[in-house]
């Protein structure tokens, strides 16, 4: 992998901290990650073994990709708290350690590069911004949901960080007074009650006072972790009790965006993080609707409500921004903007396609990162009976990377199909989608100056 890094040009590396797991990334300029590794989050021993398994992710990662520090342009990392990105030091994060470690100075010390910081949530907004659902907006607050809550504010690709680097910080805005303890250590925070966290202890206090639930079923016999997955698994199973406390955890998060509306009035809130991507099915109708009962009205249509386009990888592209921005060049002015190298589409024929210089027999995704790969009929044939039919499940390999346009090659005569779900999934992450018979959609494809994949239906 190393020599598609060279060859693209500037290499960086997306560092996303988080309660439960580590998430290490290596990217081209453009934004496209090619490389990954992941480790779970130490819990207990202090700063010292986050530390470790920060430097040792990093080293993995390198040793992966066949990269050297000589290689890297710039490191950016997230961390879930409050920073100070201008000493490099962690000032407080309140679910786990690594309180007044100075990770700027540490890391670029070990490995000879220039490491920005940042808070996790600020950056998953700036993700978004660049590549993600709010591409097209001059303003965002990034909502994203997982061990705990945290918020981040851009306009027009600038940070809002206020006077005491803590702005955006929606998780813990009051939302209950005298309401559950929250991990900052104040009560009825919004982190409190709609997190995964509260989510846990929620199901926790419920099932000790006699509720039924399937999750005995689908996660470990005392509970003690409930991981996201888990919640999707039961709510596919009909779950009363993790659908009723999910559904009041979304409530409380529409009234969370009804007051960013009300104090920022953002063209675009989006929602993210691991509770989200796993069970936004579920909470973003919810929140539509506590939002669109609002009865005060702006002066113009805007403030939508969308889900984070880039998912997993969100916080890190906005951590592989901040480190372009430390070099100067910063990806949200035009002199610095770079794109994927796209694959050329040479041909199609009944049951073949040629891309580049490699012939394909089946169907294929050609995905943002301009990677090629052989598209998965199996998965469209277990849920749907059909492998003309395309359904979310599909898409959420397809659209990896941030991408602004879909181009479906629907077949020579057009048999393939998206479903409703799936055009559902693209308009909630402000992706556009056209669908053409292939080669016309080859050649629009081709034309196309936008980011863009493309799947691709080579017979009918």
């Amino acid at each position: 992998m190393a020599d598609a890094v060279k060859e693209a040009g500037r290499a960086y590396i997306g560092i996303d901290i988080g309660g439960t797991k580590l998430q290490a990334s290596l990217a081209e300029e453009s934004g496209a990650i090619v490389g990954r590794q992941r480790c779970s989050t130490p819990r207990g021993g202090g700063s010292e073994p986050v530390v470790e398994a920060i430097e040792k992710l990093v080293e993995d990662l390198m040793r992966q990709e066949r990269v050297k520090p000589a290689d890297l342009t710039a490191i950016g990392v997230a961390v879930p708290g409050v920073v100070d990105p201008d000493a490099g030091r962690v000032v407080v994060t309140p679910n786990m350690s690594l309180t007044g470690v100075a990770l700027r100075s540490h890391m670029e010390k070990k490995l000879g590069v220039p490491v920005a910081l940042g808070n996790d949530c600020n950056l998953g907004a700036l993700g978004e911004q660049w590549l993600g659902s709010a591409r097209d907006a001059d303003s965002v607050v990034a909502i994203l949901v997982g061990t705990g809550i945290g918020g981040g504010f851009v306009q027009k690709g600038r940070l809002w960080r206020g006077a005491r680097e803590s702005a955006a910080e929606i998780g813990h805005i009051v939302i209950q007074i005298g309401g559950p303890l929250c991990g900052c250590g104040n009560r009825g925070c919004l982190e409190a009650l709609a997190s995964r966290t509260a989510i846990e202890r929620d199901i926790r206090e419920a099932i000790a006072a006699g509720r039924e639930t399937v999750l005995h079923t689908v996660a470990p016999a005392d509970l003690s972790v409930i991981r996201s997955g888990m919640l999707r698994r039961a709510l596919a199973l009909n779950d009363e009790l993790v659908t009723e406390i999910m559904r009041r955890a979304a409530e409380v998060l529409g009234y969370a965006c009804l007051t960013v509306r009300h104090l920022i009035d953002p063209e675009v809130i989006v929602l993210g993080g691991g509770v989200v991507e796993a069970c936004g099915d579920l909470i973003l109708p919810i929140v539509e609707e506590v939002v669109a009962s609002d009865q005060l009205t702006g002066a113009r249509e805007g403030g939508r409500v969308l889900l984070s386009a880039l998912g997993d990888d969100a916080v890190v592209v906005g951590a592989v921004a901040l480190a372009r921005k430390l070099v100067g060049r910063n990806p949200f002015k035009k002199r610095f903007a770079v794109k994927p190298e796209y694959p050329h589409i040479i041909g199609t024929e009944f049951g073949k396609i040629t891309v580049g210089r490699k012939t394909y027999s089946r169907d294929i995704y050609i995905r943002a990162d301009g990677k090629v790969k052989k598209r998965d009929k199996a998965t469209a044939k277990a849920v749907y009976g059909s492998s003309h039919t395309v359904g979310p499940e599909e898409l959420e390999k397809v659209c990896r990377g941030g991408l602004e346009m879909l181009f479906v090659g629907a077949g020579q005569s057009g048999q393939l199909s998206l479903n409703e779900d799936a055009r559902r999934y693209l308009s909630r992450r402000s992706i556009q989608c056209a669908v053409l018979p292939t080669p016309k959609a080859a050649e629009a494809y081709n034309k196309s100056k936008q980011r863009r994949a493309a799947l691709i239906h080579v017979t009918c």
